[in-house]
């Protein structure tokens, strides 16, 4: 199911104004957590260690929406110039993992990676990198315990997917292929960014009447929810 958009300026003020939303909740979790760890540092260490992880969550979670929302203001403004390379697949996704290995370790969670060493694709790798980024570290909220990264290409598309093995995604996501402000929510804090961003990610990589698109599905082979961005 492709994810497309009818129009950004407007999708993207509503993202905007629930993302500063979602940022606000998310500083706040962080400064109750570090009041936490002050108050526990010297009585459990076990707990440290779980404070310390939720608060290196937030971090980057805060991070990467910032990050996200700047580049969307660039992309949209044409303020940023596309640096389309010819990149390897593993070494971005070699990468991510670091990036997220500290975490992924404290939770559990596995992780199984099906990706050619030899595989080679022009893309921006920056762009891509976050839009990935995004996507794993919303994969930790909602799989059980494992993670699976793959790439491959089918008519001549680079197929990035990410799965996991949770319960999915929720199904006014998957309705009709098309993101509303319905699925927007502030209670849950559900702003869509990351996968607005995805899409916006995809579609500035073109390549002569082909551009990319992403696609949502609960068909995970673990039973979970499964995205995947197809780059030509």
């Amino acid at each position: 199911m492709s994810i497309e958009l009818d129009n950004p300026q407007i999708e993207f003020s509503s993202i905007l104004a629930s993302s500063v939303h979602e940022m606000k909740n998310s500083l706040s979790m962080l400064i109750n957590y570090l009041d936490s760890v002050i108050e526990h540092f010297e009585k459990d260490r076990d707990s440290d260690v779980k404070l310390l992880s939720q608060l290196q969550y937030n971090a980057k979670h805060v991070n990467n929406n910032l990050m996200q929302l700047l580049a969307l203001y660039r992309l949209e403004n044409s303020l940023y110039s596309l640096n389309i390379g010819y990149n390897s697949v593993a070494e971005l996704v070699d990468e991510l993992i670091i990036q997220n290995k500290t975490l992924m370790d404290y939770k559990g969670i596995a992780l199984e990676i099906d990706i050619d060493n030899n595989m080679y694709w022009f893309f921006d790798k920056d762009l891509l990198a976050g839009s990935l980024n995004s996507i794993i570290n919303n994969s930790f909220k909602y799989t059980k315990d494992l993670i699976r990264i793959s790439a491959y290409e089918t008519d001549a598309y680079l197929n990035f997917c990410i799965e996991d093995n949770g319960v999915g995604y929720p199904p006014h996501m998957l309705q009709d292929g098309r993101r509303k402000e319905s699925s927007i929510s502030f209670k849950t804090g559900n702003t869509g960014l990351g996968l607005y961003f995805s899409t916006m990610v995809a579609r500035f990589h073109k390549n002569r009447e082909r551009e990319g698109y992403i696609t949502l599905n609960n068909s995970s082979r673990y039973g979970g929810g499964c995205f995947c961005i197809s780059l030509p």
